[in-house]
């Protein structure tokens, strides 16, 4: 056990298709303003430099060769303008991506980006939608839309056997009735961070009391914001929070705070907020929140980042989390497990009752876990991947006393919301974990024997950026897209 102080510094499945130079950044993003004669300088340079090092695989024209095209509007290794300059500059462990900032400076690099995007708008290419039939080892899948131009939905619940409640990322709560969205949000729901723009962000997941059906309660994990006035400018400040309500006549209602953060709990740094819920077999109520940033806190048990959280239903410390009787100490009641960078997804083992994580790592090691009381997970200081800009976040892979994953996969495929297969309309996946890819835009089947992963097999590839994954009362799989912000309904052939 590690105990930091609250004051100390902040210190697959491979794609089928061939690797590419460029492909490993994911989507198009707007381009930096430039002077009109600095962008023409930009992109001219752009092309000389795709021209010689880029061409002989990816064609002279974006459209393949002995690498893969850039015509399909797909791409894979990342979803920010920053993710696709570090996996140019850096490489991609575990690819045949090598690290071009040995060659290209980092002005070249940008411009070659540029360059690629600025193509691909010219010629109008957009990601395509998903198909609508996958062809599996067990099942051809049907491909349903059920509803898409949404706002980052990222969880989902069924209420009853016709509707559904999910979160969308800007702050709403909506209803699917039917396979339909209704268009009218909840009313009087939490309000969650604005940006400095003034634009809402940061609801998470939302998960139902065990006994919904009786007592109605609904949780809901969002971003809050405590700004602080210092001098005449507002240094504003984040941190993860759970609420619970009810909803009557589509408006939020009854709210009762279940998680509530301290007032040096809010921090700065905007990131890793995670974060998931799930009630698992006693009726404990499970709560992940990312690093947020600040890597050496997830070894600090006097701080909730990067940690597992368990609680009862009402927020209260369970009696048997491992640390209870430190708490004179400053350390956290509620910490179930440590050590962890940014947990997105969790569900719980429908033999065995075991709570799983996926878990975002670095550039390479992103984690599944089985989370186990006062387990320590090794973050910071132990881990399969590298830092985000490639270099040695440190030298250990693993540490004595620190639980190594069930499974890592290398390149980072942004593991994010994860299911346990148990519909009946899918009987040979019983028991396996399916698996949602942020970045590699796949839903994996992970096939298992206990702990060990025996089998990986991609059921949905190229259908956008997967958030979450959840068993309906129909036995269908339903997928929240966050890239396209879709809903999808996968059934298998009749």
């Amino acid at each position: 056990m590690i105990i930091i102080s609250p004051s100390s510094p902040d210190p697959k499945i491979a794609t089928t298709r061939p690797f590419s130079v460029l492909r490993c950044f994911a989507v198009l993003l707007p381009f930096f303003c430039l002077a009109p004669t600095a962008w023409t300088q930009d992109l001219s340079e752009g092309a000389d430099i795709y021209a010689t090092y880029c061409a002989q695989c990816h064609g002279p024209n974006l459209e393949g060769g002995q690498a893969s095209s850039f015509m399909d509007g797909m791409w894979n290794y990342g979803s920010r303008g920053n993710l696709h300059r570090n996996n140019i500059k850096f490489g991609i462990p575990g690819t045949q991506m090598i690290a071009w900032g040995t060659v290209l400076s980092d002005p070249q690099i940008d411009a070659v980006h540029n360059f690629i995007l600025e193509r691909e708008k010219e010629m109008g290419v957009e990601p395509p939608p998903p198909a609508e039939r996958s062809e599996t080892e067990h099942y051809n899948l049907n491909v349903e839309v059920l509803a898409e131009g949404l706002e980052q939905p990222w969880g989902i619940e069924f209420l009853d056997d016709r509707t559904a409640l999910f979160s969308e990322y800007p702050g709403r709560l909506r209803l699917l009735v039917d396979g339909h969205v209704d268009s009218r949000p909840i009313a009087n729901t939490p309000r969650p961070a604005t940006r400095p723009s003034g634009q809402t962000f940061g609801y998470m997941d939302v998960a139902l009391h065990p006994n919904y059906s009786e007592n109605g309660w609904i949780y809901l994990c969002y971003i809050d914001e405590t700004p602080e006035i210092v001098g005449q400018e507002p240094n504003r400040r984040w941190s993860t929070r759970v609420v619970r309500g009810r909803i009557r006549n589509q408006t939020w209602v009854d709210e009762e705070v279940v998680y509530d953060p301290r007032p040096e709990d809010y921090t700065a740094v905007f990131d890793h907020f995670g974060a998931r819920l799930l009630f698992d077999s006693e009726g404990m109520l499970h709560l992940s929140i990312g690093d947020r940033g600040r890597m050496l806190d997830s070894q600090s048990l006097a701080r909730p980042e990067g940690k597992f959280h368990r609680m009862h239903d009402d927020g209260r410390p369970v009696a048997e989390n491992p640390y209870n009787s430190m708490e004179k100490y400053g350390v956290l009641p509620t910490v179930h497990a440590y050590g962890t960078r940014n947990a997105q997804g969790m569900a719980l083992h429908p033999e065995t009752r075991e709570v799983w994580a996926s878990e975002h790592g670095p550039m390479g090691g992103d984690e599944l876990n089985v989370v186990k009381t006062g387990a320590n997970y090794g973050w910071p200081l132990a881990t399969k991947g590298l830092d985000r800009d490639g270099t040695v976040q440190t030298p250990y892979k693993s540490l004595p006393g620190m639980v190594e994953p069930i499974h890592y996969w290398i390149p980072s495929p942004a593991v994010s919301g994860i299911e346990f297969s148990t519909s009946p309309l899918f009987p040979k996946w019983e028991n396996d974990l399916l698996v949602g890819f942020l970045k590699h835009q796949q839903i994996v089947r992970v096939a298992l024997h206990g702990h060990k992963v025996i089998k990986e097999e991609v059921i949905l590839r190229e259908s956008g950026r997967v958030r979450e994954i959840k068993t309906g009362p129909d036995g269908a799989l339903y997928v929240l897209i966050d890239r396209r912000g879709m809903i999808l309904r996968l059934t298998p052939e009749a």
